[in-house]
């Protein structure tokens, strides 16, 4: 599929690109702080545009830089931006991504003692 140019068509293959990496629903979407399946229906069926709200509301449910979604309207792409964690309420969204990373690094650090006792012995030259 052809990217489209500008518009909302084009913000919804990129909101579309993003969920799906994401694995979420819109439902979930909006769970995490975006705007509600009816607005995004409304605004891509051309009942009703998006306010700037809605696409802050965006940007921070998929974790964009703020100001990605206009910019995406206009012709440009989403930048990704993973914040630093709030333990003050942050997004579940954020701490979930935190949560993640931490597993991810958990795990190196023990694949990384693995090999360190299989090559202990070896010289790596």
């Amino acid at each position: 599929m052809q990217i489209p140019n500008r518009g909302i068509a084009r913000l919804d293959y990129y909101v579309n690109e993003r969920r799906f990496a994401l694995d979420i629903t819109r439902s979930q979407m909006f769970a995490r702080g975006g705007p509600s399946p009816s607005t995004m229906h409304k605004a891509l069926a051309g009942d009703r545009g998006l306010s700037s709200i809605s696409l802050d509301r965006i940007d921070r449910a998929l974790g964009w830089t703020p100001g990605s979604a206009e910019s995406v309207l206009d012709g440009g792409t989403p930048t990704s931006q993973i914040p630093a964690r709030s333990d003050a309420g942050g997004c579940p969204a954020h701490d979930h991504v935190h949560a993640v990373l931490e597993s991810v690094r958990i795990h190196l650090q023990g694949a990384n003692r693995l090999i360190d006792g299989l090559l202990g012995g070896v010289d790596a030259r």
